[in-house]
């Protein structure tokens, strides 16, 4: 193998790690994205999951609006 060569293999060996380390970093932050996904719909969840036991519990729609954040059309849709 001449000087040329190996100079273009090894340019094309690090070429292919660098493209390697590229899909991993963008798995990564792919399932760090749908990890913060999940925890932010577990956190819509419970919201209503509250608001429906203080809606049931006869508190007023102000007042579940205050403690959960949903919007008063949510609560009353509950």
């Amino acid at each position: 193998m001449t000087k040329d060569e190996l100079s273009a293999y090894y340019r094309h060996l690090d070429n292919i790690v660098i493209l390697r380390d590229n899909i991993f970093t963008e798995r990564a932050e792919g399932r760090a994205e749908g990890k913060a996904e999940s925890r932010t719909e577990g956190a819509i969840n419970k919201s209503i999951e509250i608001a429906r036991d203080m809606k049931n519990d006869g508190l007023p729609v102000e007042m579940i609006t205050k403690y959960t954040g949903l919007p008063v059309s949510d609560i009353e849709k509950l």
